[in-house]
């Protein structure tokens, strides 16, 4: 027993502030409101709201009544019938599935608000809506919602002021200039550190949890789905094994997918081998299948002189083909689903659709493939695992074999140099545009591109370049998915439109593999990924979302920008802590220690003074206010003899007489 009561918690005093419940609960409505807002969810937001608000009303009418069990037992089973709610939502979607887990928090807030008494069980419910508008988080990608959580961060400073006021039956007041000095230092101090401090090197590991699984598992052979740059034929589910050349459709404006990272890069999809009469396929239909997670060990080691690694976590706004799309070549990667399967070109499959509001997260490498350092590798003739289809160039004609050893005749010295030489001239010499009819029937794409019309889409670059390359003997295929999109270094965040769909060619390079290079005008003829920065402005999210010995400075870094809050607010807190720490110690210094009875006494003349509907002025001494008072009662002449009598003879009463005088007041 005495083991017990040494671990037992101390007891939590009754919440009387209203004033405390009034930001718990307002705390508790930024984070639905961030629901609301980010999560496209309703019904149960606003069945939450209503609820607790009546439930705190319910609290602070009876926090003084002791806890019936009938009321405990109620409430037990509508904490059981949230929690069955939520399994039912996340496994079987009954309910629609929509952020099952926010919703579930939600309907524990309003269950719980009926039994708000203590101070911990306010502070419980504010850590509660702390967690829902964490999942709120992961589907707010812009900057409002940093005021969202300047809000909730209001909220709490208020109810811990407010309760704490309350216990000493003070009026809810701060110190203006105090606080306006600590929160612009703060704010100062905060921005100049945000500035100047350069991003930490924490090299990030583990899986990342950031949505519920599906549990839908694959179904027969492995089939290319179709992409945007794919051309629907045959088969009415969509999937596809060929990329052709002759058409291509219209590509909008609408968002896909959201990219949260550090390092904008080339997200990749498909990859091709084969090229004959127009049309690319993929020539090895081997698969291998994984877990969801997929660790660094189960993957190829990292790049030569690899520079580090950085995160994307990938949200879909829009139903898109079950593969991967991410920077390569890859360390780790998590996805939501039953399984994975990887096909002989790296790239990974999911079972089924990716559906709006799924994310899934990748840890890519940062390879080094800077000009120096491609320019060191062999300029050797073997293709990778001896796959004579990356030097298949038997549907190239004779006239562009003769194009491409002419613009690199004089660049054959090495690689990297012949490569460049012949995306120039493509970047140089061909107009981009998406605006292009059909390829006349009867007539080679490639040769219509290259002597004809003259300007085409990324296919058409990416396919001259590869068959190009191949005449050259440099082993060359052809890589489909998005390209780097919208990017806010600020936000750390790439919004992939429909329009970003690309092309591009990968390289071998014998000591450093798989070289992306674009030679579509407009974009970098060496499609390497780089930071933008190396300051804490940007590229810090790279280290977003994983929960490692940096995770909190990660998710500073993920707020962009807005990561100058969290610090300000820190920073303000520990300015007026050492503030009210200094002026405490001048007080004692000073010798204003308070006697026993003394804050006693005084709390209770200013009780009495509120009653009375005026307060002493400035130079009224207590005697000149008990005779300047129309309505005088007997305890203020009794109060205001104790004041004298302490202020000027030291002798303060009793706190059991002060107490008394206080039953009195009430």
């Amino acid at each position: 027993m005495a083991a017990v009561k040494r671990f037992r918690l101390p007891a939590s005093p009754v919440e009387g502030s209203l004033e405390g419940r009034a930001f718990v609960f307002s705390g508790f409505a930024v984070a639905v409101l961030a629901v609301v807002i980010y999560g496209q969810d309703y019904v149960v937001p606003a069945v939450g709201l209503g609820a607790t608000a009546i439930g705190h009303i319910v609290s602070y009418r009876e926090r003084a009544q002791k806890r019936g069990k009938r009321r405990q037992v109620l409430l037990a089973g509508l904490v059981f019938a949230t929690l069955a709610y939520f399994l039912a939502d996340s496994v079987g979607a009954f309910f629609g599935g929509v952020l099952p887990q926010a919703n579930f928090a939600i309907l524990l807030v309003a269950v719980t608000s009926f039994d708000l008494k203590t101070r911990r069980n306010c502070y419980s419910s504010l850590w509660i809506s702390l967690a829902i508008l964490y999942l709120a988080a992961v589907y707010a990608w812009d900057y409002p919602f940093g005021i969202l959580v300047a809000l909730w961060a209001i909220c709490l400073a208020g109810f811990w002021t407010a309760s704490h006021l309350q216990r000493m039956e003070a009026r809810l007041r701060v110190p203006v200039p105090a606080v306006a000095v600590a929160l612009g230092g703060a704010l100062m101090l905060g921005v100049g550190a945000f500035v100047f401090i350069p991003q930490p090197s924490i090299d990030p590991n583990g899986p990342v949890l950031v949505s519920l699984p599906n549990y839908a598992g694959f179904k027969g052979e492995l089939e290319n789905p179709a992409l945007p740059l794919v051309q629907l034929t045959g088969d009415p589910s969509g999937a596809t094994g060929s990329l052709d050349l002759h058409f291509r459709g219209r590509l909008g404006d609408a968002p896909v997918m959201y990219v949260r990272t550090g390092a904008p890069a080339y997200w990749r999809g498909l990859v091709f081998d084969t090229y004959s009469g127009g049309i690319w396929t993929a020539s090895n239909h081997d698969y291998v299948t994984l877990q969801p997670y997929i660790p660094a060990r189960l993957l190829p080691p990292a790049p030569r002189n690899n520079l580090g690694t950085f995160v994307q976590v990938f949200r879909i706004v829009r139903p898109l083909p079950g593969v991967i799309s991410a920077a390569y070549p890859i360390q780790s990667l998590y996805a939501p689903v039953s399984s994975l399967r990887e096909d002989a070109y790296g790239t990974f499959r999911t079972p089924d659709l990716l559906r709006p509001g799924q994310t899934y997260s990748v840890v890519s490498y940062l390879p080094n493939l800077s000009p120096k350092e491609l320019r060191q590798d062999p300029y050797v003739f073997n293709p990778p695992d001896e796959d004579p289809a990356y030097l298949d160039h038997s549907s190239l004609s004779v006239r562009a074999q003769a194009l491409a050893t002419r613009v690199t005749r004089d660049h054959s010295s090495n690689e990297y140099d012949l490569v460049m030489a012949l995306t120039s001239y493509l970047q140089q010499s061909f107009q981009y545009t998406q605006q292009l009819g059909h390829v006349p029937a009867g007539r080679d794409p490639v040769d219509w591109f290259l002597f004809d019309v003259k300007k085409g889409y990324c296919e058409q670059f990416a396919t001259a370049e590869v068959l190009m390359l191949r005449s050259l003997g440099v082993p060359a295929r052809l890589a489909t998915g998005y390209s780097t999109g919208d990017y806010d270094p600020v936000l750390d965040q790439s919004i992939v439109r429909e329009h970003d769909a690309h092309a591009w060619v990968e390289v071998w390079f014998p000591n450093h593999g798989w070289v992306p290079v674009d030679p579509s005008p407009g974009f970098s003829a060496l499609a390497a990924t780089q930071f933008p920065s190396h300051w804490a402005a940007s590229g810090i999210a790279r280290l977003i979302p994983h929960l490692t010995i940096g995770a909190p400075i990660a998710a500073l870094g993920s707020l962009g920008l807005l990561a100058v809050i969290p610090p300000a607010i820190a920073i303000a807190v520990l300015v007026t802590l050492l503030w009210a720490w200094g002026r405490r110690r001048r007080r004692r210094r000073a010798g204003t220690r308070m006697e026993p009875g003394e804050s006693e006494l005084v709390r209770l003349y200013e009780r009495l003074q509120r009653r009375l509907g005026r307060h002493r002025a400035p130079p009224e001494t207590p005697l000149e206010y008990l005779r300047n008072t129309a309505a005088v009662q007997p305890l203020l002449e009794e109060v205001t003899d104790a004041i004298n009598e302490g202020a000027y003879a030291g002798r303060w009463p009793d706190p059991g007489l002060v107490r008394e005088l206080e039953r009195r007041l009430s």
